[in-house]
């Protein structure tokens, strides 16, 4: 990638998968990772078990399965030209509404949120006064993983899916 485009991997809920994990982090290459929580053991053991340090920074957060760990339950990101606040979305009540994860995104003057805790893959577009929202799905669940292409200080959201035998 240029040093105007960024590719960034967004990852949650593997939830004991870390096969899939592990597949990930030998397939896809990117300029970053953001580990959104309810998985963090999987990660860990992903890593050892490739003898990886990924060439990338990696940006985690603990979700409400993650207990034990000291990992934050939020954090803000600047990364090619736009500010990311990324959470696992549980204390936000990700399942009920969005309303609360883009209120506290623009409250941190956020242009993008980043969540997992519902297992489904959402996408919010940004409008004016409120960050665009993004779920990359569920990991264990369909395999669902999100890229997200930053060029310029603009992105582009997607989602691809690792291989269902995992």
């Amino acid at each position: 990638m240029s040093a105007e485009t960024s590719k960034i991997l967004v990852v949650s809920d593997t939830h004991g998968r870390v096969t899939r994990v592990r597949w990930l982090l030998r397939h896809e290459t990117a300029d970053a990772l953001f580990f959104l929580g309810d998985g963090l053991y999987d990660l860990e053991q992903a890593l050892t078990q490739e003898r990886l340090q990924p060439p990338y920074p990696m940006y985690r957060v603990r979700g409400n399965c993650d207990i034990g760990y000291p990992d934050p339950a939020e954090g803000l990101a600047p990364f090619g030209g736009v500010l990311f606040f990324y959470t696992h979305g549980h204390l936000y009540n990700a399942k009920s509404s969005y309303e609360p994860l883009l209120e506290a995104g623009a409250a941190r003057g956020a242009d993008v949120v980043l969540f997992g805790h519902t297992h489904h893959q959402a996408r919010v577009p940004a409008k004016p006064g409120a960050p665009a929202l993004f779920n990359p799905g569920s990991l264990r669940d369909t395999g669902s993983y999100g890229v997200i292409t930053v060029e310029d200080g603009a992105c582009a959201f997607g989602w691809k899916r690792v291989p269902q035998d995992l």
